[in-house]
């Protein structure tokens, strides 16, 4: 019985499929030169272009600019058994990431840079992050 099933595993029809996604412009590095009380909205703009979204916070406005990346893996292994058992199982693992590069620029209401932040998603290898 053993050997059957291990025949019929060996001619089985196994399927590995990896998924790769990118969405949006690439989000850039915040520029030396962008300084906190003094960049304007202007400057921004000129640099990075339109965002995906601006925020309305009580006070300041927030302009974002993000990048999103998805990586998705599958394995499937189907067993034709249905000739000797009248059934076919079938296994299946899948899985995903997504990642983001990000950039958040706030402004007052006078159009001056108040805060900056930069995150870099995908500088971390897939398959290290894909596990934990």
């Amino acid at each position: 019985m053993t050997l059957l099933l291990l025949s019929q595993i060996l001619h089985g029809c196994l399927t590995f499929r990896i998924e790769k996604v990118n969405n949006d412009a690439k989000v850039q590095p915040l520029p030396q030169e962008f300084v906190v009380g003094k960049t304007t909205l202007t400057d921004v703009l000129a640099a990075y272009g339109a965002p995906v979204d601006i925020v309305d916070m009580k006070g300041h406005f927030a302009l974002h600019y993000q990048r999103a990346f998805y990586r998705g893996g599958s394995l499937s292994l189907g067993i034709p058994l249905s000739d000797v058992l009248r059934v076919s199982p079938t296994l299946n693992a899948t899985g995903n990431l997504q990642r983001f590069d990000s950039a958040v620029f706030v402004f007052t209401l006078d159009g001056v840079l108040s805060e900056m932040n930069y995150s870099q998603g995908t500088n971390h290898p897939l398959w290290d992050t894909y596990w934990k």
